[in-house]
Parts: structure tokens; sequence; C-alpha cells
């Protein structure tokens, strides 16, 4: 065990030149987490130091001093994004970093103590199940998964490894949203009935004006696809992958996951009855496979239904509407009043939601890290907004009812 930031230091730096040849016997290597002592400086590998990657690596860096925490590894198969990572760790720590370009070398790394995935919708399932096989805990970015059968490697995966899992979900560690959660399992609004959720923006969403920054020669095409059906190098799909359908859904992998995940919280649900879908491209007429404005409707066990809309050629009309029979929640107002409601328990005067104390989502991770707590945003959670979200893009794709079955984990379309 290492027990001061230097002589952590001095271990990377004889350490980080043997790394790179290694690798782990396929994913099924299980290698025991490192014990954490309170002292002990947390040792965190990064793959995929993209867009969404460095913002992740800037929470590190911001709370690194108050939980003692750093980014000691950097993976990545573009070889640009890789050293951009890099350079952004020597310059915040002035540790070069340890630098892979495949996923299975960094998880050989045996003091690496947590593993951030924030790279492609399709390959979190897949990269949060081998790091956790390979014995380190993990903040994956959301969705957890958008293929059904990864989805149910990797929560069993992470249920039998007992590592700490934290999803990018997160709004379950902000304040106001835990009063909003304590006030609807209150039963102050009465019986529920409808919720809904529109999230809009005006513009050509997820297209980038540097496609051509990625060459062929500098990145791994084939690690990328990750088992996709081959097809030749095409920069859009590379670093545009949001926009087609074989890598990511777009609206419903992106947003929806946030919003359904919150309602779950909320409601106390875990998956949707039935969905059904409707959608297209009907302003951004750019090639993209994903469409632009996207509605579903889900119905609920307990007996309500979820109406979520986004539409990207248009920014107005964003809200998020509890509607039960004492009144209506309004989590843009953050209010709730009586509108709507009837009889003896109606809202009589307007209630504010207070925010409850809440807690920055990686100081979460990092905590239950060293607790062994489970984290706010559980692999449960975000095993239950994936289904959530291939049903939607299952009922969208198929113009059909999209039903699931929790006991056989299984989907089904009428």
């Amino acid at each position: 065990m290492v027990d001061s930031k230097l002589t952590r230091r001095e271990f990377i730096t004889k350490t980080a030149v043997g790394t790179a040849g290694l690798a782990l016997a396929g994913s099924e290597l299980l290698s025991p987490a490192r014990v954490l002592g309170a002292n002990d400086r947390l040792s965190i590998g990064i793959v995929g130091p993209g867009q969404r990657g460095r913002g992740l690596m800037n929470s590190v860096h911001d709370l690194s001093e108050e939980c003692n925490a750093e980014i000691t590894a950097v993976c990545d198969i573009w070889t640009v994004n890789l050293e951009r990572g890099a350079n952004k760790v020597k310059e915040w720590w002035g540790t070069e970093p340890r630098k892979f370009r495949h996923l299975e070398d960094m998880l050989a790394l045996e003091d690496l103590d947590g593993v951030i995935v924030g790279t492609a919708d399709f390959q979190h399932a897949k990269m949060l199940a081998q790091s956790v096989k390979a014995g380190k805990d993990v903040y994956c970015e959301k969705p957890m998964a958008n293929d059904l059968n990864d989805a149910k490697r990797a929560l069993a995966a992470v249920r039998e490894s007992g590592q700490v899992v934290q999803m990018g979900t997160q709004r379950r560690s902000d304040g106001r949203h835990a009063a909003a959660a304590e006030f609807v399992q209150s039963g102050r609004l009465g019986t529920l009935s409808k919720i809904d959720v529109g999230w809009n923006y005006f513009g050509a969403r997820w297209r980038r004006g540097d496609v051509n920054e990625v060459k062929e020669e500098d990145t791994d095409w084939r690690r990328f696809l990750m088992g996709k059906k081959y097809r030749p190098f095409d920069s859009h799909e590379y670093m545009e992958w949001r926009l087609f359908r074989d890598f990511s859904s777009g609206i419903p992998d992106q947003w929806m996951s946030h919003m359904i995940d919150l309602i779950h919280w909320l409601t106390g649900e875990q998956f949707p009855k039935s969905v059904v879908a409707h959608g297209g491209t009907y302003v951004w007429k750019d090639g993209r496979e994903n469409g632009d404005t996207f509605h579903a409707l889900l119905e609920y066990p307990k007996g309500f239904l979820v109406s979520y809309a986004t539409k990207f050629g248009n920014s107005a009309g964003g809200h998020t509407l509890f509607y039960g029979t004492n009144g209506t929640l309004d989590l843009k107002a953050w209010r709730a009043t009586g509108d709507g409601g009837s009889g003896s328990d109606k809202i009589k005067e307007e209630i504010t939601i207070e925010p409850r104390p809440g807690v920055h989502h990686m100081k979460n991770w990092f905590d239950c890290m060293r607790s062994r707590k489970t984290p706010n945003a559980d692999v449960s959670g975000g095993y239950s907004h994936s289904i959530a979200t291939m049903m939607a893009t299952r009922a969208l794709h198929t113009g059909k009812r999209c039903s699931y079955d929790p006991v056989k984990q299984e989907f089904d379309l009428a």
C-alpha cells in the first residue's frame, strides 16, 4: 500500500514504462481492489477523455484536494484525445500520467482504485463490466447501456463484483431534486396520474465542425466499433456517434435517460409497463439517423403516464410537471400548488420546494469508494433508466408498443 502522495508519484514514475504491454486474460480476470486507508490518495483512470470525459476530469481536479484524489492514468484509442487528456493531467498535477491505448492495459494497474468511463453510449456497459471484473470502482456516464444483453451482463458483473459504481445521472446528488423526491413520496400530491417533461433546444445538436481532425491512422477503428458490424472508417460516425443508430439512440440515450431516471427516483418505480414513441428529423436534414424531434409515452405499473418530449427546432416550452389529484408540482418553478386538484386534500397554499443538503456527484463516488457504501446513482438505477430508454427506442423504430418483463428481463413488441 502506498501511504503518501510523494511515494505514489515515485511509484507511478517507476512503473509507468512497464505497464503499456500488460493485458488482462480476456475480460474475466478478477483482481482484488486495493484496500484504502483514510489517508491514501485515490488513484483514478479515465477512459475516453473527449468532450464529456474532460468535463469529468475537471470535476476530479476541482475535488482533488478535498477528496485526496488524482488522475494517474489516461486511456483513449485516438492519439489526439490521449495526448490532450495526458497534457491536462500533467498541467494540473505536475506528473505525466500513464498512457494507454487499450482499456485492459490500464485495468492491469494494481494501484488504480477507480475508472471513469466517458466513452460513447454503446461502449459504456461493456467497459463497466470489464472494469468491475478487474476489481475497479467505476464512475460510468449515462446511459448505462443501449443494448439489452450488454445491460444485463453489466448489471450482473457489478452485483457479483461488489465494486462501487456511480452512474452519471447527477440529479440524484442534487439537494433540490432530493427535496422534490421527499415531497412526491410524502403523498401530498394525492394520486399521481400524469407526468409531463419537455426538454428542448434550438440547433443542429451533436453536429461537430472538427470531424476531419480524426484520421484513421491515429486511432483504432475496429476497437471503436466494439463488435458492431464492420464498415469503412467514417470520421462523422467516429466524432458524431450520437447521430447514428448503431452507436446511440440520440435523444433517448442522451437526454431522456436523465429525466426518466429522475422520475424513477421520485416515484419509486423501476421500469415502465409499456412505451410508445414517435419522432423524426423535421428540421436538421443533415444526414443524421437519430431524429431532431422525439416524443414518448410511458405507462408505469403504479398507474400513471409519463410524457417525455424533446425538439431541436424550437427551444420554448421546457417543463417538468407532476399532476396529482391534490394539485401540481412544477420542477421548473420549484413549487407545488393546488392547480387542477380538487377535494378536501387539495393543496390550499403554494408550497416552495426548499433544497435539501446536496453533494457533488463525483464527491459522492469518492466518498463511497472509501466507505464502501452505495452511491446515490447506483447500478440498479442505471439499469432501470437504460430499460426505459431502450423501450422508447424500440417503440420509435418499430412503430409498435414495447413492454418489458422484469422477471424474464425481456422486451415484447405488440
